[in-house]
C-alpha cells in the first residue's frame, strides 16, 4: 500500500455538533489519495460514534483517554 499524497489532521474534542460535517467535507473533495487522522481528544459526547459511523479506510482515529488540548494532541 503506497502512502496517501496528503494527510488531513483533524482534533476534536466535544464536536459533535460540527465533526459529521467536517469529515464529509474531506470526503466531498476531488482528489482522493488522502488520509484523515482524527484526533479525539478525551470528548464526552457522542463525537466517537459519529466518527465511527464513517466506513471508510482512509478515516484514523486516535484517542486521547482525557482532555489533553489541541498543542498535546
Amino acid at each position: 500500500m503506497s502512502q496517501p499524497k496528503v494527510s488531513v489532521l483533524m482534533p476534536c474534542y466535544n464536536g459533535s455538533r460540527y465533526i459529521q460535517q467536517a469529515i464529509k467535507s474531506i470526503l466531498d473533495q476531488d482528489m482522493t489519495d488522502w488520509e484523515l487522522i482524527i484526533v479525539d481528544d478525551g470528548s464526552t459526547d457522542d463525537s466517537r460514534a459519529i466518527i465511527d459511523s464513517f466506513r471508510d479506510d482512509r478515516i484514523h482515529c486516535i484517542t486521547n483517554p482525557t482532555n489533553l488540548g489541541v498543542v498535546a494532541s
